[in-house]
């Protein structure tokens, strides 16, 4: 069974400088983090409490295509920087064909290869025979079950899962780990609107999800399998969609409905559960920042790591970039909401109000 700590997330809504958060916190020698770990899980099974056996929890791991979907099949073209695993030179023996539906498992491609490097495959085989042979639980407990093996496995003691766009996917955090505690990390949605925009995956998401069409009108809708492969080089509708323009609004109004929609729930934890750091103040000072964190997750040892975590960061990756004045103006309509419930500046040029950001 689970061990008694609270369970540890770090959310936020992707592209908020969590990943290096991630790299930073796992120099700490006894800290694992999961990165990725809920986004390499089947995208329906993985939330809504109930019983679940050891059958239903390997093949909640080793679902497919059932996290994220067809852009499993060209993660070759896709580049995202997020994956670890080395695709163009696996292991001998190792392709994708020797998974379910012919694509590699993202446990495997995200946070397995992070810990694991190279040996990342075989790790997953052995967590899909730890999961087969676990008895009936509720959920919760077999994702708490899976992740402190893979904690024990990567030789740390206190795991700390965090995956890109949580924020979002609160409510059903909570209704799984009523006990957690949440660290919201959030950045400026101008800088994480662009970030996006220049993530493969993200903009072909965008394409995807609002049925964008390049200007000879071809849609993701319109992909068959001769475009959805990592066969050999990209096709040309394939191609003409990675070269589409998705325009920044689009990012900028998924960041506030991600926020408000996270926010909606913030209400049930208590200010032991909860707290928020931005990444702009994880720049600015980041020994405060990494003292805070250590309080909050309560997290075992001294802090002779944390130089080295430092490191980590790059000098100015948080300098926010100015917004013209219609971009401006574009941040605070579609905006407005979130940025006041984070305490963030607001600037509307048609009306003039001013929002200081709070003390986190």
């Amino acid at each position: 069974m689970p061990g008694d700590e609270s369970p540890r997330f770090i959310i936020g809504t992707g592209r908020c400088g969590s990943t290096i958060l991630s790299k930073m916190l796992d120099v700490h020698p006894e800290v694992c983090v999961l990165s990725e770990f809920l986004v390499g899980l089947d995208g329906i099974k993985k939330y809504g409490e109930r019983d679940v056996d050891g059958a239903e929890l390997a093949a909640i791991c080793d679902c497919g295509l059932r996290s994220t979907g067809e852009f499993k099949k060209i993660v070759g073209h896709l580049k995202t920087p997020e994956i670890q695993f080395d695709l163009e030179n696996p292991p001998p023996g190792v392709s994708p064909k020797n998974y379910r539906d012919d694509v590699y498992p993202e446990l495997i491609l995200l946070p397995l290869a992070t810990l694991f490097e190279d040996a990342a495959p075989d790790v997953f085989e052995e967590l899909l025979a730890f999961a087969r042979e676990q008895p009936t639980r509720k959920l919760s407990e077999q994702l708490l079950v899976l992740f402190e093996w893979t904690t024990r496995r990567a030789g740390k003691k206190v795991w700390i899962e965090r995956s890109g766009g949580t924020l979002s996917q609160l409510p059903e955090l909570i209704e799984l780990f009523p006990d957690a505690r949440f660290l919201h990390l959030h950045r400026d949605p101008f800088d994480v609107a662009r970030s996006m925009k220049n993530h493969n995956h993200m903009r072909l998401f965008a394409l995807s999800h609002y049925g964008l069409r390049t200007a000879d009108g071809i849609a993701w809708s319109d992909l068959d399998a001769s475009d959805l492969n990592d066969d050999g080089p990209m096709s040309t509708r394939l191609q003409a969609l990675f070269d589409h323009e998705v325009p920044i609004e689009l990012f900028l109004r998924d960041w506030n409905e991600m926020v408000l929609r996270g926010f909606a729930s913030v209400k049930r934890l208590d200010a032991r559960q909860y707290a928020e750091i931005s990444f702009e103040d994880l720049q600015a000072d980041p020994k405060a920042l990494l003292d805070r964190i250590v309080d909050f997750f309560d997290l075992p040892g001294d802090d002779a790591w944390m130089k080295d975590a430092i490191a980590l960061l790059t000098p100015g990756r948080a300098g926010r970039a100015t917004p013209s004045a219609e971009e401006a103006a574009t941040i605070g309509e579609l905006c407005h909401s979130a940025l006041v419930l984070l305490g963030r500046e607001v600037s509307r040029p048609s009306s003039g109000n001013q929002f200081s950001p709070r003390e986190n």
